[in-house]
């Protein structure tokens, strides 16, 4: 989390409002960019960027990428750079000079280098980056690369030597040049995205086929059982978060599938919900459950409920009740829910008869901070002896998020872990 910063002048509306992000392929790798269909040519680029050079220049570089497919842009990576180049301020004056977008990410990436901090670090020290991140406070790096997308057409030896003389390098700065093929990125990214297996589910997504799938479940279940039992949920691509990869929602999709056949949940509130995939991999388990979502982005609950209708399973999900801008909590969500109302025709606030102590089970995978916030909303709607799973807190952030609950609930209690995240479980205190 919180490793690459991307920067586009054409992208940030869609970056705004939706994740993007997770389509466009690495950068700093051979053959590796942003996709070319979705990036134009800035208009104030420079001309005397446009490569008027031999043959031999790296500038002229014939594009293959493999095959057929021509490079319309490429790649100019700086490479580990520290607090003294401002890599932020660079990743902008390669915006200036015509680049199509930028990424800065960690130089330590995947090597035995990279230490994640889950804290609050020292800022005295010289960190290359330091970036906010709502998950887990504040992410450091020591060195990190910017990556600039260029059209095939730019001298990048004269940008490297612009980028020399304006910050005031003693050498042209390191740099790498990668070929960036033309093509469709979208099926490029959406031949690689398998189907996702876990918890007894299979999530499978619009241009997954049935085979697809069988393949993906025998894999899961040691290459040799494509008919095991495994409940299918089709979800819709778009900008709600949930599409059962995070370790989050495999914790939360593990406590629904105990809640529903070993505690009889049959009414299930997701809490937070996006997509919509915890209340309807619960609906799944058994035509008798009933789900509820509740969710601030109005856009997301319209996707959860076409994804209800895809999937012909019975949950409904509605934004916050108003009260709860009145209540407090924290003032993100509150933006969020204010800015939805503007937008938010057809979409309706959670009734009165669903905002009441009657859900057997609740599963909300958010994060720690609305979570806290949220104990006395969500302790409201679930019934004495009712179960509670909570996902989206890290395991340095649990004593807290138990604290806050055991107010409400008995025997509140980390019970599961994966990749530094982890499942908090309780019961529903009878007063």
């Amino acid at each position: 989390m919180g490793r690459i910063l991307c920067r586009a002048s054409f992208l940030l509306s869609i970056f705004a409002q939706s994740h993007a992000a997770a389509f466009l392929p690495p950068v700093g790798r051979p053959n590796a960019a942003a996709p070319a269909r979705w990036l134009s040519r800035r208009s104030r680029c420079p001309t005397c960027m446009i490569a008027q050079v031999d043959d031999d220049s790296d500038s002229s570089i014939a594009a293959s990428g493999g095959g057929d497919e021509a490079a319309l842009l490429r790649s100019m990576t700086f490479t580990s750079l520290d607090s003294t180049t401002e890599p932020q301020l660079l990743a902008d004056f390669l915006i200036e000079l015509g680049a199509c977008s930028t990424a800065i990410t960690d130089h330590d990436r995947d090597t035995p280098d990279e230490i994640p901090i889950f804290r609050e670090p020292d800022l005295t020290e010289d960190w290359a980056v330091v970036c906010g991140d709502a998950a887990v406070g504040t992410n450091v790096w020591r060195r990190c690369d910017v990556t600039a997308h260029f059209p095939s057409t730019f001298d990048l030896r004269n940008v490297a030597e612009m980028v020399k003389d304006t910050f005031d390098f003693p050498d042209t700065p390191q740099y790498d040049v990668d070929d960036v093929p033309d093509r469709d990125w979208v099926i490029h990214v959406q031949s690689s995205w398998k189907p996702i297996v876990v918890a007894g589910f299979a999530l499978r997504f619009p241009w997954h086929t049935d085979e697809d799938v069988a393949e993906a479940v025998a894999n899961a279940n040691g290459g040799d059982q494509p008919n095991v039992d495994t409940a299918q949920l089709r979800l819709e691509g778009g900008i709600a978060f949930g599409t059962g990869e995070h370790p989050t929602t495999r914790l939360c999709l593990g406590f629904l599938k105990d809640a529903v056949e070993k505690h009889e949940a049959r009414k299930v509130l997701d809490y937070g919900a996006g997509s919509g995939v915890l209340g309807l991999a619960a609906c799944a388990l058994s035509e008798e459950v009933e789900a509820i979502g509740v969710e601030i982005d109005v856009d997301a609950v319209r996707i959860a409920d076409l994804n209800a209708l895809t999937n012909n399973l019975n949950m409904r999900s509605y934004l916050p009740p108003a009260k709860l801008l009145s209540d407090g909590g924290d003032s993100e969500s509150a933006s969020v829910m204010m800015r939805g109302q503007v937008r938010a025709e057809n979409v309706e606030s959670l009734p009165q008869k669903w905002d009441g102590p009657i859900f057997d089970a609740c599963a909300a995978n958010i994060l720690a901070g609305p979570l806290i916030g949220l104990a006395g909303t969500i302790s409201s709607m679930v019934r004495p002896g009712g179960r509670l799973g909570l996902s989206g807190v890290l395991k340095n952030q649990a004593e807290k998020v138990v604290e806050a609950y055991s107010e409400y609930f008995e025997h509140v209690e980390v019970a599961g872990e994966e990749g530094g995240w982890v499942l908090i479980t309780g019961t529903r205190a009878a007063n």
